[in-house]
């Protein structure tokens, strides 16, 4: 049985009958919305009485920013500034997915548009891993079973959680250290990952098929998709340019170091850019908003703890196509994108500059785990045996992945994150007031995590906000808590005019109180407890 193509010729496939094509992406669409717009709905039903739901379950602090940054480029915003911190930075050529798009759609900017356009982009990586499958194996059943394996895929280390021990060594699984290893991880969170993996899927299918049959849409897409990925996730264009040159290389294949080489040659003056632009502003790539694009370090655990636990059984699969020798020909693909994934990932030096490569990880050892199960099966007895094999194999490959779908569930019926969750009734109505009559200047003061809501829903910034996008977080929401319970009026006074405060969103009583006879501070709006103030010149 031969899986993968061992040449360039293309094999003779019959089409697929329109109608039973679009019924099959309506239905997948339909899925989609039910598994993934579950976790919003029991949310919602459960907001508490002074709450109102914020409409994110998943990543929900995350997911504030990318509203924020829709709005900032339906302003007119092309380059990236923290909206976040109060300090005056340079702009940056990131985020470019989010501000970009906001100059078209940044008007709808909300939970309604984040979770559309997650929706488009988990049915675009499902067209696009499949268009891969499809380039990699002849058999239709050997590519029903890479679609399984690469979209549920992943291991045991979910169960083991951070303390499990090979004898004396300590072993950390990478999926319960970050987010994102697995597809069905992805379809959960925030758009531009599951279009970022999409168009990592495209990129290689593109290549696989420039190498059979030369065309110059497929060159299109050898330039638009790295470059577009360049733009998302600067670690994954340079991740796909690389594996292409060593499966080119390893098979002698030159057109599909042309293909390579087009790859390179879009991304080449982005990556040449971003490197220029933290040599030149590096503040701004310290803990100012840039660390979820710039290649910063993350904790990925440990070599073995990613290969054994993360994907026990496609790692298991792969060791039995390599002892049948079916790792050959297109297969060598995603076999160089583990590699240099797991290179990227671990090799000291380099874990700092492209450290977040792991992202859908299950991909690749998917594609490569299902030319294994041939020759693990073909050990059964024919018959029942070989289908409970399958069956069992496909359960226990896909154990992270179910974890993954059901774990918003629990979010959402637990309220693990409140405070992202759901906000506060007289904020929301105090933010809405202030919303058309803000600025994108205007700078509002209130206490650590409040700040996530300002941006999203107004005009204005934060002077302190969500943790990853504010400069030295804890000293300003240090600062910011002061403001509201400690300091008197001539600090105050003091603090106001060396932040460049406009406004002044106190949220409890208490802290309304104390503010309240502050001549600096002039009270606009009252909702319940809370009170909104503008700073006095």
């Amino acid at each position: 049985m031969a899986l993968a193509r061992p040449s360039i010729r293309p094999l003779p496939a019959a089409a697929p009958l329109p109608g039973r094509t679009e019924s099959r992406r309506a239905l997948v669409l339909i899925g989609l919305a039910a598994i993934t717009l579950g976790p919003i709905a029991l949310a919602f039903l459960r907001t508490p009485p002074d709450r109102v739901f914020s409409g994110y379950v998943v990543i929900a602090r995350d997911a504030f920013v990318y509203q924020a940054l829709w709005r900032s480029g339906w302003q007119g915003a092309m380059a990236f500034h923290s909206l976040y911190s109060g300090e005056t930075q340079p702009g940056i050529l990131i985020y470019s997915s989010y501000l970009w798009t906001g100059r078209l759609v940044g008007w709808l900017s909300g939970p309604w548009l984040y979770h559309a356009v997650r929706l488009l982009a988990c049915l675009a990586l499902l067209h696009a891993l499949r268009s891969l499958a499809t380039a990699l194996y002849r058999r239709g059943l050997v590519r029903r079973w890479a679609m399984i394996l690469a979209t549920l895929g992943g291991g045991v280390g979910v169960l083991l959680g951070t303390g499990s021990r090979l004898g004396p060594i300590s072993l950390r699984p990478t999926e319960v250290l970050v987010s994102g290893t697995s597809v069905a991880d992805l379809v959960a969170m925030a758009p531009h990952l599951a279009w970022a993996a999409a168009l990592l899927c495209w990129t290689f299918a593109a290549c696989l098929r420039w190498a059979r049959r030369p065309r110059w849409s497929l060159a299109l897409a050898g330039t638009a998709a790295p470059l577009g990925l360049a733009l998302i996730y600067p670690q994954l264009s340079l991740l796909a340019v690389l594996a292409m040159l060593c499966w080119a290389i390893a098979r002698r294949q030159a057109r599909g170091m042309v293909f390579a080489g087009l790859a390179a040659a879009a991304t080449a003056p982005y990556l040449v850019y971003l490197g220029w632009a933290e040599h030149r502003y590096p503040a701004a790539f310290e803990g100012v908003g840039a660390t979820a694009q710039v290649p910063f370090h993350f904790d990925v655990g440990d070599p073995l703890g990613f290969l054994v636990l993360s994907h026990l059984v496609a790692s298991g699969l792969i060791l039995a196509a390599i002892a049948a020798r079916r790792v050959r020909g297109d297969l060598l693909l995603p076999a160089a994108w583990i590699l240099l994934m797991t290179a990227f990932m671990f090799l000291p030096g380099l874990r700092t500059v492209v450290g977040r490569s792991y992202l859908a990880s299950s991909i690749p050892f998917g594609l490569l785990a299902a030319a294994g199960l041939p020759p693990v099966l073909r050990r059964l007895p024919a018959g029942a045996w070989r289908r409970r094999g399958l069956l069992l194999t496909l359960a226990a490959s896909s154990l992270f992945g179910v974890f993954s779908l059901a774990q918003p569930y629990t979010i959402a019926a637990f309220r693990a994150d409140p405070n992202a969750e759901y906000e506060r009734r007289g904020e929301a109505q105090l933010l809405s007031w202030l919303a058309p009559r803000s600025r994108p200047q205007d700078l509002v003061l209130t206490t650590y995590l409040d700040g996530i809501f300002v941006p999203a829903q107004t005009n204005a910034r934060a002077y302190v906000g969500h943790p990853d996008q504010t400069a030295d977080v804890r000293a300003k929401g240090a600062q910011a808590l002061a403001f509201m319970t400690g300091w008197d009026a001539v600090r105050r006074d003091a603090f106001l005019d060396s932040g460049g405060i406009d406004y002044v969103l106190a949220g409890d009583a208490a802290s309304r109180a104390r503010l309240f006879g502050d001549p600096r501070l002039r009270l606009v709006q009252r909702a319940g407890d809370e009170a909104l103030y503008q700073v006095s010149p």
